[in-house]
Order: C-alpha cells, then sequence, then structure tokens
C-alpha cells in the first residue's frame, strides 16, 4: 500500500522487550501496534494439543487462558513476550532443553507481506513436506519479510511430578561439563542452568537489602535444575542420575532438591532474579547489556570460561550465566548513564570477544535474542559473503 509505494519501513511493535533494538525507527516509519492482535481461538476440548493465537496474545495471558485444560505452552523466554515477538526473533528461554525453541512449537501462521498479500504458511498436522518451509522462514525474520498476524502453537501438558535441585561446583568449567554430561547421558532434564560466582554473590547482597529468602548460597559456580516426568519414581532416577554424575565425576557438593512448588521457587530464587540483581550490583547502574551466544555443547565449557576471565581482565562488572542444557550463555554487563568511553569500550570488547570465540567454535552470534541492528555486523563472520547475500535475495524478492 501507500508505505510500500513511499519506501516507508513498517515495524510490528509487541511489548518491547526484545533486546538488539528490533524495534528502534532507526530510518523512521510506521509503528504497528500489535495488541489488537488478541484472540485466543480455544476449543472446547484440545484434542490436537495446539491453539490458534493472535500476534499479540503475551505468553501469560496464553497460559492464564489455558489453566483450566491441564495444557501449557512452554517457550518461557523470562520476559511476558508476545507470541509474534517471539516468533520474529526466534526466541526460546530455559525449557527450551525439553521442549525445544519457539521453532520447535510452531505448526502455522498467518503473515501479511510487504504488497499486502495475506499467506497462510503450515499446518495443523504434526508433519507436512509439501512446499518450502514458510513457517520456518518466517521464525526468526524479525519483521523484515511481513507481518506475522497469528500463529499456531503446540501446547504440552502441565506436568503432575516436578522436583528442582541445585548444586555447587569448585569451578565454572566443571560445572559446564557437568551440565553437558547429564544431556550426554541421557537424562531428559526440564531446565538446567549455570550461574558463576559472581552471579550467586550478586543475588546473596540483592536478597538481604530486599528482604528475600536464600541470600546464603556459597560463592560457587552454581548448577539450577528442574526434572519432570510421568511418576514420582521417573523423576527420582533423574534426580539420582544428576546427583552422581554431579558429585561422583565433578566433584559438586551442596546437592539440594526439593518437590514443593514454594521450595522450588525459593531454590531457583537466584536464576530467577539475576537480572534485578545484576543490576543492583553496580551503583548508578540502571540497565544493562545482555549478551546472548550459543556454542556445540562440547565448547560450552571454554566459552563460558573465557568469557568470564576476560570480564576480570578487563576490569567491568559482569556476571555470567547460561542456559547450560543447550549451549546458550548470556552475560550481564551493567551500565549507567554517566560511564565514560573508555569504559563502555571494554563493555563492547567482552561482547565482541565473546562472539569471536563463538563463531571460532563453530557456533552462533544469537541464540535467542536475535539480530536486531545489534548484531547485524556479525552476521558475514557467521555465514559468509554467500549465506548473507542468499538472505539478501530473499528479502529483495518479496521486498523490492
Amino acid at each position: 500500500g501507500l508505505c510500500v509505494e513511499q519506501r516507508v519501513p513498517i515495524i510490528p511493535f509487541g511489548v518491547g522487550t526484545s533486546l538488539e533494538g528490533h524495534v528502534a525507527a532507526i530510518n523512521g516509519g510506521v509503528s504497528l501496534d500489535m495488541s489488537l492482535f488478541s484472540s485466543i481461538e480455544l476449543p472446547d476440548e484440545l484434542e490436537d494439543g495446539h491453539v490458534r493465537v493472535g500476534a499479540g496474545v503475551t505468553r501469560l495471558r496464553l497460559n492464564e487462558a489455558l489453566r483450566h485444560t491441564g495444557m501449557q505452552f512452554m517457550v518461557d523466554p523470562g520476559a511476558d513476550a508476545t507470541i509474534g515477538g517471539m516468533v520474529a526473533c526466534g526466541a526460546s528461554g530455559t525449557a527450551a532443553v525439553k521442549y525445544g525453541t519457539i521453532r520447535e512449537n510452531i505448526l502455522a501462521l498467518e503473515c501479511v507481506l510487504p504488497d499486502g498479500t495475506v499467506a497462510q504458511c503450515g499446518t495443523k498436522a504434526l508433519k507436512n513436506s509439501a512446499g518450502y518451509d514458510l513457517v520456518g522462514l518466517m521464525t526468526g525474520s524479525e519483521g523484515t519479510l511481513g507481518v506475522v498476524t497469528n500463529i499456531t502453537v503446540k501446547l504440552h501438558p502441565i506436568p503432575e511430578n516436578v522436583t528442582a535441585a541445585v548444586c555447587s561446583f569448585k569451578n565454572l568449567h566443571d560445572a559446564a561439563e557437568a551440565a553437558s554430561t547429564i544431556l550426554m547421558c541421557g537424562v531428559p532434564v526440564e531446565r538446567v542452568e549455570l550461574l558463576d560466582a559472581s552471579s550467586i554473590g550478586a543475588f546473596n547482597k540483592y536478597a538481604k537489602s530486599n528482604g528475600y529468602e536464600g541470600g546464603d548460597m556459597d560463592l560457587k559456580p552454581t548448577l539450577f535444575l528442574e526434572f519432570s516426568g510421568p511418576s514420582p519414581a521417573a523423576v527420582d532416577e533423574q534426580v539420582q542420575m544428576t546427583q552422581s554424575i554431579c558429585a561422583d565425576e565433578y566433584g559438586a557438593s551442596d546437592f539440594r532438591f526439593t518437590k514443593s512448588e514454594s521450595e522450588r521457587k525459593h531454590l531457583w530464587a537466584a536464576r530467577h532474579k539475576l537480572y534485578y540483581a545484576a543490576i543492583n550490583s553496580r551503583p548508578g547502574a540502571k540497565s544493562a547489556l545482555v549478551t546472548d551466544a550459543c556454542v556445540p555443547l562440547s565448547k560450552f565449557a571454554d566459552l563460558v570460561t573465557a568469557t568470564a576471565e576476560n570480564v576480570q581482565a578487563l576490569n567491568v562488572t559482569g556476571f555470567n550465566f547460561g542456559h547450560a542444557g543447550d549451549g546458550n550463555f548470556h552475560c550481564i554487563l551493567p551500565l549507567c548513564d554517566g560511564d565514560p568511553d573508555d569504559y563502555l569500550d571494554r563493555v563492547h570488547t567482552v561482547n565482541d570477544n565473546l562472539i569471536r570465540r563463538t563463531i571460532e567454535a563453530g557456533g552462533t552470534c544469537t541464540g535467542e535474542h536475535g539480530v536486531g541492528y545489534g548484531k547485524m555486523k556479525y552476521l558475514g563472520k557467521q555465514y559468509g559473503d554467500g549465506g548473507v547475500e542468499f538472505m539478501r535475495k530473499i528479502k529483495i524478492a518479496l521486498d523490492p
């Protein structure tokens, strides 16, 4: 329409939880409020385990609507993002190790192409070999190929038997290696998160200053785990196998676990509060640069260790954590409004070094946050000229 004729950018806006500048109108344009795409088409019986939702529906609102069904949408990026935004950015989160990323949890979607064509992509069937994978093409396209208006997502039963656990390690490398071994031994862990010692220290300080319980954790690299299964016995077996791997092979200590929902939240508090604890740890900080990289599991321990050493060597404040079950790693680098250029340069050096090591290890510059304008410069290094040209040709074909 008019925007295409006048070459005016259209920028779909969900709730603004993205981290790489996806919704920043750096060349002006029209911001498209997606909040009115808010339908949840919930059938009387969820016989096929999927539901069609508007792109503006948020994750928590969807799960609240599903509460009475015994089913839930399992992609959890932490923030209460819209489903459309999660599709656009290729989001995932803590439960991806068991349930997959947003890519594995979409059956179909509807989108509007730049010329106004309304395209139906995918089907409600669990398998589909007909034509190009248009759902896969639109997932992670970040609004560059069209506007996603509704999505058919997969649902999963709410697990009845859940156990949470934590254990600490002498060093960061052992903790990361233990997480990889747990997966390689076939333990179907639901979540496995790694926090370094500085992250634990930040949480202890934050908990004490804000009256939270649990601010007395050992200042050691720590794994946070969650298990679920069809029976208590099945979950107990997972816990026992994991405890044996962590303690016997990697010298883990203080292995604690609980089945109580309130105690599970208490046990995982350090992980859930980490971002706020990290900001709180640096006086004057109001925001942070949050890195995002993903490597093969065999390279995860080395990447985490090297980044922690880099943070220390460059004398910046940084807290390392990761979704250890799928090799996805983050570093939170708190920022103050008055930070001098030299400090900001060192912060960006940490990020540049992290991504360089990641690509050298055969990984990706972003595992779940997306490219935005913050990581455009890394695509050529990751895919080479041919890969970037392939993407450019797709973009030109749909939006000349």
